[in-house]
């Protein structure tokens, strides 16, 4: 079984998705999920504690080459351990990039799109520009030209931060859109950084396309990844930055100096999911494709709304057509969900079905009675 049987457990062990919330409340937000991970993280555990010693650490020699194996069985893509550069987390490497090319000074957005996308150009004075994504079917959809019409009207520099698959709508871009959008980038002169840490929970037959596979290695290009979302081992700090271009990767490198190190467990606990994690994962796909279903059959009894579910994560995106209110009236009724206007609307909520059918068949029941 894959789900924790008494999730409410998680209160009292300082979750943030649990402990913050009232024990009236089933939280169906923050993106992680009701399940311990695969036995090999407690494994990875029991033998750093063997070892006894938990001084400074430093990065394993084999944690590049664990990357570069996945990437190539997983994604058909070979690359040099060189051009990985290791970061404590997604987030911090859309920053370090940001960081890393002080000359861009206007930032492209996918809308709606995960916070930290609004919140990492604003701290570092760049100036927003947010692409309208559209509703269209099971996806949340855009086209190159769209993009293209709002690179044509910045004059200076820029970057584009994208997200593939991307939260919250679970849309697993095509080659030919990644293509597309490399050669847009190439042409307008534009950095490219891609969020890919969704890249390995697909839940149907869409393969995902890193970035940083399409475009030329003297690009300028930086794919984020990172294996806390797929194996639930979020509250380990540890992803990767795939940089080909040796010019824009010592800039990124010059930009940690006095930043947090990942530790040694999180290296660890990353290498051995990444090695040994794949049965597990095989059963949460399946598990996560049933709580998928239960998602849409839910929408069905619910034509006032749009439900997103896509191809990808275990987010779903729900986008009213009649009121701006949807999160006070949800958590009115006991569940939390994910407010949208920090995503770029305020007639949406993001729901989390990374739990158990028992737990999202409730969140249901107290749903239906706030609509």
């Amino acid at each position: 079984m894959i789900w924790h049987r008494t999730p409410s457990e998680r209160r009292t062990h300082a979750s943030l998705k649990w402990s913050t919330s009232p024990e009236d409340v089933l939280p169906l937000w923050v993106a992680d999920m009701d399940c311990a991970p695969p036995n090999c993280v407690t494994q990875a555990i029991n033998d750093a504690l063997a070892h006894g010693i938990f001084g400074y650490g430093t990065e394993p020699r084999s944690f590049r080459n664990t990357w570069v194996q996945h990437l190539e069985t997983r994604h058909e893509w070979k690359i040099d351990p060189d051009w990985i550069v290791p970061v404590p987390g997604v987030v911090p490497g859309m920053r370090f990039s940001l960081m890393a090319s002080p000359q861009v000074r206007h930032v492209l957005i996918p809308t709606p799109a995960y916070p930290y996308f609004k919140t990492v150009p604003s701290i570092e004075n760049r100036v927003e520009h947010s692409i309208q994504l559209d509703l269209a079917g099971e996806t949340i959809e855009t086209s190159i030209a769209a993009i293209e019409d709002r690179l044509k009207t910045i004059k200076e520099p820029a970057a584009i931060l994208w997200c593939n698959p991307h939260n919250p709508g679970g849309n697993v871009y095509s080659k030919g859109f990644i293509q597309g959008l490399v050669k847009l980038a190439a042409c307008y002169d534009a950095l490219l950084v891609s969020d890919e840490i969704w890249a390995d929970l697909i839940l149907d037959d869409e393969r995902h396309t890193p970035c940083g596979l399409v475009a030329p290695n003297d690009q300028p290009t930086v794919t984020l990844m990172a294996a806390t979302k797929t194996f639930n081992i979020a509250g380990f700090s540890c992803a990767i930055a795939v940089i080909p271009d040796p010019d824009i990767r010592h800039r990124f490198l010059a930009t940690q100096t006095a930043m947090p190190h990942i530790s040694p467990l999180a290296y660890a606990v990353t290498a051995s999911c990444l090695t040994d994690g794949w049965s597990w994962h095989d059963a949460l796909i399946k598990a996560l494709k049933h709580n998928r279903q239960l998602v849409m059959d839910w929408s069905v009894g619910h034509p006032e709304m749009t439900v997103i579910t896509g191809h990808s994560t275990f987010l779903a995106w729900i986008e009213s057509n009649s009121c701006n209110d949807l999160f006070e009236r949800f958590l009115d009724r006991g569940v939390r969900l994910s407010p949208g206007a920090p995503f770029g609307s305020n007639t949406a909520v993001r729901l989390n079905f990374g739990c158990s059918p028992a737990t999202l068949t409730e969140a249901f029941n107290r749903l239906d009675s706030a609509l």
